[in-house]
C-alpha cells in the first residue's frame, strides 16, 4: 500500500511539474499525456488491486490467491471503493483441500468510520451463495460451505454508504476458521452389568466444556471385560439427536464412526449399553451361569470440530 501511494504521488508530481520543463505548450501537453499513460499502465501492472484496474464486473473480476492467504495468516488483500456506484469483483477457485473440506472464513475488515461496505459470494453462474450485510462499518464475514471438488466463486464488495471518501479502503482476509480436537471421556457409570443376559442399563457421556457449536466427526469405544466368561458382546450407542447403532465388540478398541454416530452436535448427550451371552462355568460338577456379565472402564474417544468464527 505504501508503494502504491508513492506511485500515485509520483504520477501527480509528474503531471504538475511537466509544464515547467517544456516551454512550448503543445509539447508539454503531449509529454504529460505520454507520462500519464505510461505511469497508469505501470501502476495497473504493479498494483492490479488498485483503482487503476477495472474489476467492476464479474467478467473483469480480479483473481485472488486465496490458498496463499489461508496458509499465511499475515497476508490480506487491500482494495478501495471510489463511489457508491463502484463494485469490486474478485474470483477464486476453492478445493476441498482449502481449510477443512473447502470450509473457511472470508472477512471484510478495516472499513473506516463513515463507510458501510457489504460482502457477497456468488457461484460461477452468478447465483448468490451467501452474503454479509451488517450495519455501518462493522466487519463482514462469509462462511464457505463444504465442497467435494474444485468450485469457482466470485466475491463482491458493494458500498452501501461512502461518507469518508478520503479513507475509502478495505481489506479482505481469508481465515482457516475450522478447528479440530479430540477428547476422551469415561462413562457415568464406567462399569456396567448385564443380568441374566437381559442387557445393561445406559452409561451416559456428557461433553460439557466443548464449544457449543462443536460437531462430533469421529467416535471410538474402549472397555475392559469383567471376570465372567462371555461372548457375542454388542454395544448399543445412541445420542439424543443421532441414530442408535449396535456395534459388535471383541474386547479391542472399536471405531464407531462408520456406524453413522458422527456429525451430531457435541452438546448432545451420548449413551452406551451392552449385552452379551454368558458362557456356563463348571461349578460343583455342573455347568452353571453366574447370571451377570460386566464390563469396566467404559470410555468413548470423540473427534470433533467447530467454527471459531461462528459468532464473529
Amino acid at each position: 500500500m505504501f508503494r502504491k501511494k508513492m506511485g500515485f504521488s509520483l504520477l501527480i508530481g509528474l503531471l504538475v511539474a511537466s509544464p515547467f520543463f517544456h516551454s512550448p505548450a503543445a509539447k508539454a501537453s503531449e509529454a504529460s499525456s505520454k507520462q500519464s499513460k505510461y505511469y497508469t499502465e505501470e501502476l495497473e501492472h504493479l498494483y492490479p488491486d488498485s483503482d487503476y484496474a477495472n474489476n467492476d464486473t464479474m467478467e473483469n473480476a480480479q483473481l485472488l490467491q486465496h490458498s496463499l492467504h489461508l496458509n499465511k495468516t499475515y497476508l490480506y488483500h487491500e482494495g478501495s471503493i471510489s463511489s457508491t456506484d463502484d463494485v469490486d469483483f474478485y474470483r477464486f477457485t476453492s478445493s476441498k483441500f482449502d481449510g477443512a473440506d473447502g470450509r473457511f472464513s472470508i472477512k471484510l475488515v478495516n472499513v473506516k468510520a463513515g463507510n458501510d461496505f457489504d460482502l457477497y459470494l456468488y457461484n460461477k453462474s452468478g447465483s448468490l451463495v451467501s452474503s454479509s450485510v451488517r450495519t455501518i462499518n462493522q466487519n463482514e464475514i462469509i462462511h464457505m460451505p463444504k465442497i467435494a471438488s474444485s468450485t469457482e466463486y466470485y466475491l463482491a464488495v458493494k458500498p452501501k454508504r461512502l461518507l469518508n471518501e478520503e479513507e475509502n479502503t478495505y481489506r479482505i482476509v481469508f481465515d482457516k476458521s475450522i478447528e479440530k480436537g479430540t477428547t476422551k471421556r469415561y462413562g457415568s457409570p464406567a462399569t456396567l452389568n448385564s443380568f441374566n443376559e437381559a442387557g445393561s442399563p445406559n452409561s451416559s457421556f456428557d461433553l460439557t466444556g466443548l464449544p457449543q457449536d462443536a460437531i462430533v466427526t469421529g467416535l471410538s469405544l474402549e472397555a475392559t471385560k469383567g471376570s465372567t466368561n462371555a461372548h457375542n458382546y454388542v454395544f448399543t450407542v445412541s445420542s439424543l439427536q443421532g441414530e442408535t447403532v449396535n456395534v459388535p465388540w471383541n474386547g479391542q478398541k472399536v471405531d464407531i464412526s462408520s456406524y453413522k454416530t458422527s456429525q451430531v452436535p457435541a452438546k448432545d448427550r451420548f449413551f452406551v449399553s451392552f449385552r452379551a451371552t454368558e458362557v456356563p462355568q463348571f461349578i460343583g460338577g455342573r455347568l452353571i451361569k453366574v447370571g451377570v456379565v460386566s464390563i469396566k472402564n467404559l470410555q468413548l474417544t470423540f473427534e470433533y470440530e467447530y467454527n471459531r468464527d461462528l459468532k464473529y
